[in-house]
């Protein structure tokens, strides 16, 4: 369900957790960005940032996550950059508004 919504729908959540649900213990993640969307007549570009533990780095892979309002669903995320705070991961948004002629 995820990978389905739109820039609306996952931008209000920002500052909430996700759990990634494919490991023995749950990973939290928290959404702390959503960029703003680049919309042309045909497509909508965004991405959304997340930060994980600063102990643990994810490599870039598709992840099941899952979020208490929104569900769960499969995203591709790639690390990003690291700080204090933890390990910044991007999932990136590139959706066909309307089909091509």
């Amino acid at each position: 369900m995820l990978d389905t919504l739109n820039y609306e729908d996952l931008s209000a959540q920002v500052n909430t957790k996700f759990l990634l649900t494919e490991t023995t213990d749950p990973i939290e993640l928290e959404l702390v960005e959503a960029t703003e969307p680049k919309i042309t007549p045909r497509q909508e570009v965004f991405s959304l940032i997340f930060l994980g533990p600063k102990d643990l780095l994810l490599p870039q892979r598709m992840y099941q996550l899952a979020h208490d309002r929104l569900g769960s669903g499969t995203l591709f995320l790639v690390p990003i950059g690291q700080s204090e705070e933890g390990i910044r991961y991007e999932a990136a948004f590139n959706r066909l508004i309307k089909p091509a002629d």
